[in-house]
């Protein structure tokens, strides 16, 4: 029986139950207008909460890691002697250097310290921000150094992710996540402590890129080469568009996604002569985009995955406003995408894949299997992103048509707008 007949509910289209999004056409000037990029900025990522690294990069008290955030600054996210992180702008009180950086003050880096030291003119500050030293201090003229610090940002954590805001009244980041965001915390991303990251500059928008991976209507065609060669065959073994399960929540969504069974045990010597076949690969390794088919044990997970009780099901992909999502797959592993504008037509991108840590060889090779699989599809969709950015800059089409398949792109794009709209509404009051 064919996946389509295996899979499919009948249950109809998704995008009716939303009878705010509409159905018909999407202008896609908030792509490609330059006005629009920077309201969105003062909007969206100055004001909400922004994944910027995991507890496990802060082993100790006085780790630390900074972030190079486009057009937001530069951060030190560091460990308090109480366990917890602390988020710092990372900028001198005295002539405003950037007090923690290495050979080159652009790219980021990490350590462990007992205090930040300014290279510029031997300034020190202690792990809580605070000024600890200033260098001649009595050459200064009433300097009130207990007032003096690295200036702090809003830090908290979920499941590990430590997050950061640049507002000054940000709301708390539980509130900001939701329940439906709560209620997978108990999930055991500690456990996943093999990574494997990808990281690149796209000449594209930040949200064409979210949008390649928001549907499962374009993979037959951008990556038909691993499924099948032959695009209709390609077609026949994407699960149908009914298979697949919707929620979309305040500002957030989750998106769940059919996926192939495991293989089972295999013969030495089962697979027969080597070939130059994807798939052949796949068998032999036992591994491919969906996971490792030998599946770590975890102990007992949260209930609340695979909510829609999807027949064969691969992963839940929860997506967090505005730029983050983790999807957690079957198999035991999670990836989490994250998109940073620079630009109106330039982006970085960062993918990073969790798995417990290898046993052996085999289960080395098979999440090697898996991650290369994954960052080679980033690779296609990025290509696709600039394909994208580049013909819609024309002008000569103006507007997304989509389809059932493309629910979340459509929800996703009117969030946007509309957080754009009620911040420049506030500030005209």
């Amino acid at each position: 029986m064919a996946i389509q007949e295996k899979l499919t509910t009948g249950r109809g289209k998704f995008t009716p139950e939303y009878p705010e999004l509409g159905t018909g056409p999407v202008d896609y000037d908030d792509a490609v207008s330059e006005e629009f990029f920077h309201a969105e900025r003062e909007a969206v990522f100055k004001r909400s909460w922004l994944k910027v690294g995991r507890m496990e990069q802060l082993p100790r008290t006085g780790s630390y890691f900074t972030r190079e955030l486009p057009g937001l600054g530069s951060i030190v996210i560091v460990r308090q002697a109480d366990g917890t992180a602390k988020a710092l702008h990372n900028v001198c009180a005295h002539r405003g250097n950037k007090v923690v950086w290495q050979e080159h003050p652009a790219e980021e880096t990490a350590g462990s310290c007992r205090v930040f030291t300014c290279k510029y003119h031997g300034w020190r500050y202690g792990l809580d921000g605070k000024v600890d030293h200033v260098t001649n201090e009595d050459q200064f003229f009433d300097l009130d150094k207990g007032a003096l610090g690295m200036p702090e940002l809003h830090c908290d954590t979920w499941a590990g992710f430590i997050f950061v805001n640049f507002d000054p009244h940000a709301q708390p980041l539980r509130t900001f996540l939701g329940p439906k965001f709560t209620a997978v915390e108990s999930y055991p991303f500690e456990k996943m402590t093999e990574r494997y990251a990808y990281k690149t500059r796209v000449k594209g928008n930040w949200k064409l890129s979210i949008d390649t991976i928001l549907e499962w209507y374009h993979p037959p065609y951008v990556h038909g080469r691993f499924i099948n060669p032959d695009v209709a065959k390609a077609e026949k073994l994407v699960p149908p568009p009914d298979a697949y399960y919707y929620d979309l929540f305040t500002s957030h969504m989750l998106n769940s996604v059919p996926g192939p069974p495991q293989l089972p045990p295999r013969a030495p010597g089962e697979l027969g002569p080597a070939k130059r076949d994807q798939r052949w690969v796949y068998k032999l390794l036992r591994a491919g985009l969906f996971g490792p088919d030998d599946v770590a044990d975890l102990g007992p997970l949260p209930d609340v995955l695979n909510p829609g009780r999807i027949k064969s099901w691969g992963n839940d992909a929860y997506w967090l406003f505005p730029n983050f999502s983790v999807q957690i797959w079957a198999r035991n592993f999670y990836i989490t995408y994250q998109y940073w504008p620079e630009a109106v037509d330039s982006h970085t991108y960062e993918l990073d894949i969790y798995f417990t840590p290898p046993r052996n060889a085999a289960e080395r090779l098979a999440q090697e299997m898996t991650a290369q699989t994954t960052i080679e599809f980033a690779m296609q969709d990025s290509n696709t992103v600039e394909a994208t950015h580049s013909a819609l800059a024309t002008g000569a089409n103006r507007q997304f048509h989509l389809s059932d398949q493309e629910l979340m792109i459509r929800n996703f794009h009117k969030v946007i707008r509309d957080t754009v709209t009620a911040h420049q509404t506030l500030d005209q009051k």
